[in-house]
């Protein structure tokens, strides 16, 4: 009973902390209205002739997305719709959908005008006009306490993963991951039963969606183990027969106020990451302790004596081994980071190189890299000092981080010198990752109103090709794009 008192008054707290943050975020945001986003007169008349947007929501992705028992629109995206709905000033109602294949269904058969979360396809762009993305999700690995998940697993000998039918993710991870073993299921329900029962090594699916549903079953022996460099990239979809609602999306969604987005993630992602306290261990411990209570009752102080000993042993290695294993994911993470800009340092830039060249050689697809060098950045450094150039160099890393593929990866090379890796690309599109990534670049207003530009050398790998070679004609490319002015690409 004091159990239970405990576990309500910590929930009582929890909601009262959460509705105050859900009433102050209200009453602060202020969404733009349709004509501070730069509507067209079409685009307003349209929205008028509409009066009402059918929003067809998955109703089981909680936290992110779903419907309540009285059928309205809930989780995190509904925040976002909210806006929306105050942005084109349009009322938005919620047709009933059973499950995902449904909502797809009704979408392709224009019973929705618009999809609240979903990831672009090329399947999907047949019926679908997509934004922007407006969130970005990591994928997530859910296994039991009792198994270690490592990335190699996804490849290994006998080793299955669950994820759900017709999700994105599957192509994603067939891409990165050729010989992944996937179950295909019909919801997180399923998926979960065959993690607890043993059937599959382990769960794939949307980071915090997974960690919600852990806790909404209350599967005390599941947790979110480890987690993927793929994500998911979520937008709003139109119909594709009306253009002009896509185009006023598309305008909300690049009018969304960061600051507003961020609170709306920090409430909903604040629920989902709530530790509930499993007892089970402490039940186990307990039934343990009172046995060799009763046993002990027949033996002498010494043996008790040393009893205790034993337990306060075990307790001290258990307590060790929990530091240890923290200490080695902070160490794993640290061995792979650089620690100015928090990208992926020199010596896991080699490791995925090595990967690339591999997978290429394996699957014959092309991959391409690209070698940028920030211009005159010894000047900035040398005229305003290193604090002032460290601050331009995780600016610099966060245009990178923003601008590139999901599947790309990006890390600094040395110094001021960074390098991406784009897998399935060739020349032409190489070539427009690297025009777009300078223009990025010299956009963008840096700290003290500082511009910066930087010099990019593009490269296809050649089949058979060794890394060093590869490396020695995206720097000499590099080299060239610095001698023929700066600020510009050449092609190695």
């Amino acid at each position: 009973m004091h159990k239970a008192r405990e576990r309500n008054w910590v929930k009582e707290l929890f909601i009262v902390i959460v509705t105050g943050c859900f009433f102050l975020f209200t009453a602060s945001s202020i969404a733009q209205t349709k004509n501070e986003i730069g509507l067209t007169q079409d685009e307003l008349d349209y929205l008028s002739a509409k009066k009402i947007l059918r929003v067809c929501v998955d109703p089981d992705r909680m936290p992110f997305d779903g419907v309540d028992e009285v059928g309205q629109h809930t989780g995190l995206s509904k925040d976002y719709f909210d806006i929306f709905s105050r942005m084109l000033d349009i009322k938005m109602i919620v047709p009933e959908t059973l499950d995902w294949d449904d909502l797809i269904n009704k979408a392709k058969d224009r019973e929705c005008d618009v999809v609240s979360q979903i990831n672009a396809s090329e399947s999907r762009k047949t019926f679908l006009d997509f934004t922007s993305p407006y969130f970005n999700l990591p994928l997530a690995v859910v296994t039991r306490y009792d198994r270690i998940f490592v990335e190699e697993s996804l490849e290994g000998a006998g080793t299955r993963f669950a994820v759900i039918k017709g999700d994105i993710a599957i192509e994603k991870l067939k891409q990165r991951y050729p010989r992944i073993d996937l179950i295909e299921v019909r919801n997180n329900i399923q998926a979960m039963e065959l993690v607890y029962d043993g059937e599959v090594f382990g769960y794939i699916g949307a980071q915090g969606a997974v960690a919600f549903a852990i806790q909404s079953l209350d599967l005390n022996k599941l947790a979110v183990t480890g987690s993927l460099p793929l994500r998911y990239e979520l937008s709003v979809a139109t119909r594709n027969d009306e253009p002009l609602l896509g185009s006023a999306f598309e305008k909300a969604v690049l009018n969304l106020d960061p600051k507003e987005g961020q609170s709306i993630r920090d409430k909903w992602i604040a629920i989902m990451i709530e530790e509930v306290p499993d007892y089970t261990l402490l039940w186990l411990a307990l039934l343990v302790l009172g046995t060799v209570i009763v046993v002990s009752l027949h033996w002498n102080r010494r043996l008790a004596k040393a009893n205790r000993k034993v337990r306060d042993t075990l307790n001290d290695l258990h307590k060790a081994q929990t530091q240890l294993e923290n200490q080695n994911k902070i160490f794993k993470q640290q061995s792979i980071t650089d620690t100015l800009t928090g990208i992926y340092n020199r010596l896991k830039l080699d490791e995925e190189l090595s990967y690339a060249i591999e997978l290429s050689d394996r699957t014959k697809c092309e991959f391409s890299i690209i070698l940028l060098d920030i211009d005159n950045f010894k000047l900035m450094n040398d005229q305003f000092g290193h604090l002032f150039g460290d601050e331009l160099l995780r600016s610099f890393s966060d245009i990178l981080v923003s601008s590139i593929g999901e599947n790309d990866t990006v890390g600094r090379w040395g110094g001021e010198e960074f390098l991406v890796i784009s897998p399935n690309t060739g020349l032409e599109e190489a070539k427009k990752l690297a025009e777009f990534l300078r223009v990025q670049i010299a956009g963008h207003k840096f700290a003290e109103e500082k511009t910066l530009s930087a010099s990019l050398g593009v490269a296809v790998y050649q089949s058979g090709e060794k890394e060093g070679s590869l490396i020695g004609r995206v720097d000499k490319a590099l080299y060239r794009a610095k001698k023929r002015g700066r600020n510009c690409i050449d092609v190695g």
